[in-house]
């Protein structure tokens, strides 16, 4: 017979044992992480761009604290229903057009709706990188979600590829790049633009990498080795007002704005073609806009430059955060021809103080915070429960075809991202 002291001190020993191997484990985890940290956020949770800027999985509460400026553009267009509700016919794609009819379902993104955007404007063939550029923003908003908020509701919506995104439709309610501040745009919601996942044409293989690249550039180029004078490049046909730029600033000792030609080596302007990059390196830089809004502006506001802008007709998802006054100034508005700009250029020039606020206010609002791709992700995910709220009724994945089957509805989308243009449901 095992006397009692002895198996109280044999259990105790195997329980010290024990323990002293699950803490040798845990201890070796903690140790070879590179980043060791608790798996829960606490009350006392802020945005660190540092951290946070290319984190996907912020919580609804995380990205209300992060960004709490973000969605004014979804508040207003809730608002504007008045409580009227969308039903499946006002997103219906007229044939032909530059759009897409898309359906989340369980999670899950499918295309309901092609449309045609092969075969309709856009200005530099590019439909192929506008569709999959925004479908995959979409996608990566819903993988990412964190299983500690609720699950993303079903929903239904048809979205315009367009630069104008009225020529896509007329009386639908549909998500665009971007639409003007009138009551004929009242039914246009405002998306990320494409480029946030990634657009060759200017050498941005993704938004994040351009990103961390003008940081780092930043980091390293103090204000005062900045370049004193004004840079603009562009192609001077898209719009009456950037033939203008280029006239008041022409011989200007203040300015390296010229025009460009791309992709004709017998034009004398093809050479002053620049990198996005590059405009970093100077004090102030022009935005001007083109058939409509302009892609350029985002990728200045990544800039610790002085922005410079006309009037602005268009809006992004992000321009309400434009401060053209105040302590938070973060860009200095021209007329709409640039008649001003060379008083303003001299202004400047002599307060060298008020241009470096400006250029430091644009950077910490845009590049550190409300241009991440958190912040991004954060506006998606908060443009599906906006729509949502204003959902007449429950989308459903399938639906009978003339024989009686229950057939789905749409096109997974990674089908549909893997064969486009192509139809994935007639590949063998």
């Amino acid at each position: 017979m095992i006397r009692k002291g002895f198996r109280q001190s044999f259990s105790h020993l195997v329980f010290y044992i024990i323990t002293f191997v699950i803490a040798s484990q845990l201890w070796q985890a903690w140790k070879d992480s590179r980043h060791p940290y608790l798996s829960y956020i606490p009350s006392t949770w802020l945005f660190d761009a540092d951290l946070h800027a290319n984190v996907h999985t912020l919580s609804n509460e995380q990205c209300d604290i992060a960004f709490p400026q973000l969605y004014h553009s979804l508040e207003q267009s809730v608002k504007k229903r008045r409580g009227r509700k969308v039903l499946g016919d006002e997103i219906a794609i007229k044939e032909g057009r530059c759009m897409l009819r898309v359906l989340i379902h369980g999670g899950e993104l499918f295309v309901v709706d092609a449309g045609e955007p092969e075969s309709c404007y856009v200005t530099n063939g590019n439909e192929r990188e506008r569709i999959l550029g925004t479908l995959a923003q979409i996608d990566r908003a819903l993988s990412t979600s964190p299983s500690s908020d609720p699950s993303i509701p079903n929903i239904e919506f048809s979205l315009s590829l367009d630069d104008l995104p009225l020529r896509s439709t007329d009386d639908k309610t549909i998500l665009g790049y971007t639409r003007k501040d009138t009551h004929e745009y009242d039914n246009v919601w405002l998306m990320p633009n494409y480029a946030y996942w990634s657009w060759n044409y200017t050498h941005a293989p993704s938004w994040n990498s351009i990103r961390k690249e003008i940081v780092a550039a930043e980091r390293a180029l103090s204000w005062q080795q900045k370049d004193p004078r004004v840079v603009w490049r562009g192609k001077i046909k898209m719009a009456k007002l950037r033939s203008e730029l280029v006239r008041v600033s022409s011989g200007k000792v203040w300015s390296d704005i010229k025009p460009v030609v791309i992709n004709d080596a017998h034009d004398s302007h093809t050479k002053d073609v620049m990198n996005l990059r590059e405009f970093c390196g100077y004090k102030f830089t022009v935005q001007t806009e083109g058939t409509s809004y302009s892609g350029r502006l985002k990728y200045l506001q990544l800039c610790r430059s002085a922005l410079i802008t006309h009037p602005l007709e268009w809006q992004e998802f992000h321009t309400h955060l434009m401060r053209l006054s105040g302590p938070d100034i973060n860009f200095i508005e021209a007329s709409e021809n640039f008649g001003n700009l060379e008083s303003a250029m001299e202004y400047y020039m002599q307060h060298d103080n008020e241009a470096e606020e400006i250029a430091r206010n644009s950077y910490n609002t845009f590049a550190r915070r409300y241009l991440t791709p958190a912040a991004v992700t954060c506006y998606w995910r908060r443009l599906f429960w906006s729509w949502a709220s204003v959902q007449g009724y429950e989308p459903q994945l399938y639906e009978r075809n003339r024989g009686n089957q229950m057939v789905m509805r749409g096109t997974p989308w990674t089908a549909f991202a893997a064969n486009w243009p192509k139809d994935p449901s007639k590949i063998p």
